[in-house]
């Protein structure tokens, strides 16, 4: 699974937006998608909803991912929540795959 900084960055790769391209469509600074890229900067309630506005998903779809920890050890986790992160890995592969398509369009 994804931490919130790589999935961000393989929706952008995956839409085939440049960092700064990616930023205008937000209205954001390149230079806060390069922080959060590679996560050098917490990302901020209101990003999270300009990125879900674009993606046309409830900004809740994203939530679930900005606490991963790629450190996280999938052993201690119980068995329930090892289902949880499979289907998060699910949910990442469909917005990547799939909504990442609709910030090309607003794109100009």
């Amino acid at each position: 699974m994804y931490t919130f900084p790589e999935l961000i960055k393989q929706i952008r790769k995956e839409s085939e937006l440049t960092q700064n391209e990616f930023a205008n469509v937000l209205g954001v600074s390149p230079i806060l998608i390069s922080k959060v890229e590679t996560g050098q900067k917490e990302v901020s309630k209101g990003l999270v909803k300009k990125i879900a506005d674009k993606l046309e998903i409830s900004p809740g779809t994203l939530f679930p991912f900005i606490f991963i920890d790629e450190k996280e050890n999938l052993n201690d986790l119980t068995g329930i929540e090892r289902k949880l992160m499979e289907l998060g890995s699910k949910m990442q592969t469909e917005l990547i795959k799939t909504k990442s398509k609709k910030l090309k369009k607003h794109a100009k």
